[in-house]
């Protein structure tokens, strides 16, 4: 396929995608105004069985950005055999299939039509999007060094993954493809988060390190990459102009990154290495302190506590989960706090508590990757759950049963919702590769 660069004043890279040529893939699979009973869902009384092996990531990267396939065969629909409720796959060729981190939106637009992900069915990880009720998708990246959990997505139709240490904006209308920042030599990029209006980027950039604890087990050098110290460096990206703006930086282990969904001056992240090692993990940033910039602690942790998996609500505070470690037992927690570390609420899960949690558009349900219904649930890690709060407690319905294997950061559930809190996406690997799902929240 032919791209053409163009030179832009600012020194942004660009790559375009002939705009006739792409419009005219999509024609030649048929009107962009399919409704979704067109689609022909297949109905089946369990989750659909997938022969197909996973490709690997190993083969030449493939130059088809903008190619577009006809993929209404793997979009399957069925009724959840435990729990009721209306579920879809909505990949199955064999490859692996990754949505964004449960921290990004995983659709454009405004409900749960065109579905952001991650697929290396090419030969090698390229970023997609699936326009579901027509079945079509089409290849948004063609980078070197594309991977899951390395991008981002605003709602506006923007795309923003790293190719290797090269941060690009993609706009999936038109394929306009920028290099907006590069990484420094020596460093590598953590996961991206952006505004609701796509308009800042936050990550971190860590210093690159040699280690020898890697044994292909999921976390096995967690331990030793805390020990290392590496020098980490939190940034921001302006991805009108690619203005960069280091907010702050020290010799730790920095990850997850989050920036204000509306004030993109406030930037949230963690201290890495695991809750065994951490004992302050989240921390805020406000890059309106001109002189002397300070890190400061979002929950001072107290000795038997820990904290994990932050995100910020669509209204700006930020939910974690919270757990305590009592004589008699551990207790945990979905809780709130606000930017200016005011606390608002903490609630108590019947049991342990899921992988990850994300909020709704108002935070009046949440959904999370596992589902525990009581103290001695041995189950509730094998279920897509909803959760509502009452009284200082958490209420936890069951809504999917993923049975997914947790081996691989791919195969975990990290659930969220669509824009129109209908829908909530989430992988597993349960039919041995790793497939992006959607479970109807309003279907029990």
């Amino acid at each position: 396929m032919q791209r053409r660069r163009i030179d832009v004043p600012d020194g942004l890279r660009v790559n375009l995608i002939d705009r006739r040529l792409f419009l005219t893939r999509l024609a030649a699979l048929g009107s962009a105004a399919v409704s979704v009973s067109s689609l022909n869902l297949t109905m089946a009384a369990e989750p659909p069985q997938n022969a197909g092996q996973v490709t690997g990531d190993t083969s030449p990267v493939a130059t088809s950005r903008g190619k577009v396939f006809q993929v209404r065969s793997e979009i399957k629909e069925y009724k959840d055999p435990k729990t009721g409720a209306r579920v879809r796959r909505l990949t199955g060729d064999g490859s692996s299939n990754v949505h964004p981190y449960f921290t990004s939106w995983a659709f454009v637009g405004n409900d749960a039509d065109n579905a952001i992900f991650i697929s290396n069915r090419s030969g090698a990880y390229q970023w997609y999007i699936l326009d579901i009720p027509a079945g079509r998708l089409a290849q948004l990246t063609a980078g070197q060094k594309v991977s899951a959990n390395m991008a981002c997505v605003a709602r506006s139709g923007r795309l923003f993954y790293f190719d290797g240490p090269a941060l690009h904006s993609v706009k999936v209308d038109t394929l306009e493809d920028r290099e907006l920042y590069r990484v420094p030599d020596g460093f590598r990029p953590a996961l991206p988060t952006c505004t609701a209006d796509g308009r800042y980027v936050a990550f971190a950039y860590c210093e690159e390190t040699e280690l020898s604890t890697r044994t292909g087990r999921i976390y096995s050098t967690m331990h030793e990459r805390y020990y290392q110290r590496p020098s980490s460096v939190v940034m921001r990206v302006d991805t009108e102009s690619g203005a960069a703006v280091a907010a702050w930086g020290e010799t730790t282990w920095i990850s997850h990154v989050l920036i204000h969904p509306t004030q993109p001056n406030i930037i949230v992240f963690c201290h890495e290495g695991g809750s065994t090692c951490v004992d302050q993990r989240m921390w805020i940033v406000n890059l309106d302190d001109k002189q002397m910039r300070k890190a400061l602690p979002l929950y001072p942790q107290r000795p038997g506590e820990s904290c994990v998996h932050e995100y910020f609500t669509q209204q700006g505070d930020v939910g974690f989960q919270y757990s305590l470690d009592r004589e008699d037992g551990r207790e945990e927690y979905n809780a709130f706090i606000r930017p200016d570390g005011t606390w608002i609420r903490q609630y108590l899960f019947p049991g342990r508590r899921p992988g990850h949690v994300q909020s709704n558009s108002d935070n009046s349900l949440l959904v999370g990757d596992g589902a525990y219904l009581s103290a001695d649930d041995n189950e509730g890690r094998q279920y897509i759950g909803l959760m509502t709060h009452a009284n200082g407690r958490v209420q936890v319905r069951r809504l999917a049963w993923h049975g997914t294997s947790w081996l691989t950061q791919a195969s975990h559930g990290h659930p969220s919702f669509s824009p129109d809190d209908r829908w909530v996406v989430y992988n597993s690997d349960v039919e041995k590769c790793d497939n992006v799902y959607m479970a109807d929240a309003q279907s029990l």
